[in-house]
């Protein structure tokens, strides 16, 4: 099972990726539009296709649909940690060294839990960070080495996601799925940063965490998900391990298989 997460995990980034290419002019040649934001606040809202340059908001108390793709381009930054409400009826694209924050809980520091919804898939290929709180994603989730290198330096593209400040700094970048329903499977290979967290998801088919490096040797943590399929953890460092989040044993109907054992 999960040598098929592993072949497919590149081939569904990839065409992700030709989509993102191939799917916006498209749009221009047809009666509906594709929005560009190219920096600042993204009003509420129905779009045909959203399309990410520069660092946009979604401010507090937006409502913003997207009806088929949203796209985060090279280096950009689509920020609603925020009290907003964002829902993508199609796929979520995040590009080479761009930042995706979806979703607001008490964990990301927020004082409400919002519920984002991505109809699709969201993927990311070498994205600087990802970080999904209490959404709905009934498609899957897939990341391919995404991260900034083995550093918990400060990252200037964080400072977007206000409420992850540290001392006033933005902060280090990270992946990071809390809270979340997932219909699909997550995947998450070869990412190289500060943290990662797979923490408290109800997933629909497999978790995999492969190849996973960490500067923090709290990274890493994969605990107190709901796996209706098979939990793997291979060749990460640290280790996949509880850590520090005092959460409690992965309850899984299939089988924990490589690190995630004993988890």
């Amino acid at each position: 099972m999960f040598r098929s997460i592993l072949r497919a995990a590149p081939v569904a980034v990839a065409a992700a990726s030709a989509l993102a290419l191939a799917g916006a002019p498209a749009a221009h040649a047809s009666h509906r539009s594709v929005t560009f934001c190219d920096g600042g606040s993204i009003a509420s809202g129905d779009y045909y296709a959203l399309v990410v340059h520069g660092t946009c908001t979604v401010p507090d108390g937006a409502s913003v649909t997207v009806e088929t793709q949203l796209y985060v381009t090279k280096g950009s930054v689509f920020n609603a940690i925020t009290g907003a409400s964002v829902h993508v009826k199609g796929n979520v694209q995040v590009g080479r060294g761009a930042a995706l924050g979806l979703g607001c809980s008490p964990h990301a520091n927020c004082a409400t839990t919002t519920a984002d919804e991505v109809d699709g898939n969201i993927n990311s290929d070498h994205a600087l960070a990802v970080i999904l709180h209490s959404d709905t994603v009934k498609g899957d989730v897939t990341t391919l080495d995404d991260g900034p290198g083995l550093t918990c330096a400060p990252s200037p593209e964080m400072a977007a996601f206000t409420t992850l400040a540290m001392n006033g700094q933005p902060s280090a970048a990270y992946d990071d799925f809390e809270d979340n329903t997932v219909g699909g499977y997550i995947s998450t290979i070869g990412l190289r940063s500060c943290w990662a967290g797979t923490i408290r998801n109800h997933v629909g088919t497999n978790i995999l965490v492969s190849d996973d490096k960490t500067a923090d040797p709290d990274g890493n943590e994969v605990v107190q998900n709901t796996v209706n399929g098979d939990l793997g953890c291979y060749g990460d460092s640290p280790a996949a391990q509880i850590g520090d989040s005092m959460g409690g044993p992965n309850a899984v109907r299939g089988t924990k298989l490589g690190e995630c054992s004993a988890l």
